[in-house]
């Protein structure tokens, strides 16, 4: 029977550190390079690369003369892509940005060109906004769908400007380039507005939550009476919905 070394905690540890740097340079990594990566002597990152290889999950590539990571991390990687329940993940932090807020929260997620409420948290307050989960709006002229439009391709946003930007209230940008503008804002700080622009007297910020590969998987929002979502209490909860969704995104495998 072979020799097998014993692995500690901290051989685990530092083994993960070479996998996640790994993933980073998808086209590869020199010992050098590895080793001044993360802060390890070289022949401390040979070992660990070498014992990672036995079980497939990096190769090294005499050609080029760099390690990769290999096809035993499909396995690992679709195990945790199955297991991934976007409503799971995010309802804690919707639940923490409910009792930070003190405003109805929802999480939606995008069916076509419509937003679709999957799940709510409801205000402290007695006068709250109507929704209901399995409700849907359109992305154009809501928190949540703009959220959703302001990290989308391109080419999802030319498809709800070419489907009309329906006018749900006096407030509603019908505009494209008003509706461009808004989307960059949006990009900029983080996080959307629906001022008054899908139902009367509500207003509304909202954030995108991202996935593993960086896409919109969801976003989540607060929303409320205007008479209580004044401009100062939008510029208190974007930042707010902003870093709720930033975490659920982390857990959901997306980078910073």
């Amino acid at each position: 029977m072979p020799h097998t070394e014993k692995v500690g905690p901290k051989a685990l540890v530092k083994g993960v550190q070479l996998l996640q740097l790994l993933a980073d340079h998808p086209p590869g990594l020199s010992l050098d390079a590895l080793s001044e990566g993360a802060g390890m002597p070289k022949p401390t990152v040979h070992r660990l690369v070498a014992a990672l290889a036995e079980s497939g999950l990096t190769r090294y590539d005499a050609t080029e003369g760099r390690y990769r990571l290999d096809h035993g991390v499909l396995p690992l990687a679709g195990a945790f892509l199955e297991g991934v329940d976007v409503r799971r993940v995010c309802l804690p932090h919707l639940r923490e940005l409910a009792e930070a807020s003190g405003e109805t929260c929802h999480l939606g997620v995008r069916d076509g060109l419509q937003i679709v409420y999957i799940d709510k948290c409801e205000a402290r307050w007695p006068v709250r906004m109507y929704s209901r989960i399995g409700a849907t709006n359109p992305l154009h002229c809501t928190g949540l769908g703009k959220a959703v439009l302001s990290r989308s391709d391109p080419a999802l946003v030319d498809e709800v400007v070419a489907a009309g930007l329906t006018a749900r209230t006096p407030a509603t940008l019908t505009d494209p380039s008003e509706l461009h503008a808004e989307l960059e804002r949006a990009r900029t700080r983080g996080w959307a507005v629906d001022d008054v622009e899908n139902e009367a007297g509500i207003r509304c910020v909202a954030a995108p939550v991202l996935d593993w590969e960086g896409q919109v998987a969801a976003a989540m929002s607060v929303a409320g009476p205007a008479t209580r979502m004044d401009d100062g209490a939008l510029d208190r909860l974007g930042p707010l919905v902003r870093d709720a969704a930033r975490a659920a995104s982390r857990d959901l495998g997306a980078g910073p």
